[in-house]
């Protein structure tokens, strides 16, 4: 299963302090049947309101040798309301 999430971290003392925080972003991939996790990435691409993609559910769809997510990271109250952004990425199968 492919999975995506987001957490708040502080932020260092030069970037606003402990209080401060920033959304790490990062997808990985869980053996259903062990329930552990067998791949994980970092992804951090943001909206232009500055929430990091995986922030909400996304679609990946395979095609071929091309991935495509479709994310939508706001929740509309942003002033763009709710963006969709695509990525697209070529990939080479496993040998």
């Amino acid at each position: 299963m492919l999975c995506g999430g987001v957490t708040n971290l502080p932020q260092t003392p030069s970037a606003g302090g402990t209080s401060a925080t920033y959304e790490l972003g990062g997808m990985a991939m869980i053996d259903l049947k062990s329930h552990e996790v067998t791949r994980e990435v970092p992804f951090q691409k943001w909206s232009t309101a500055g929430h990091v993609a995986t922030r909400n559910p996304f679609k990946m769809t395979a095609d071929g040798n091309q991935l495509t997510m479709k994310v939508a990271p706001d929740n509309g109250e942003e002033g763009n309301g709710t963006e969709i952004l695509t990525y697209e990425a070529d990939v080479t199968p496993a040998k």
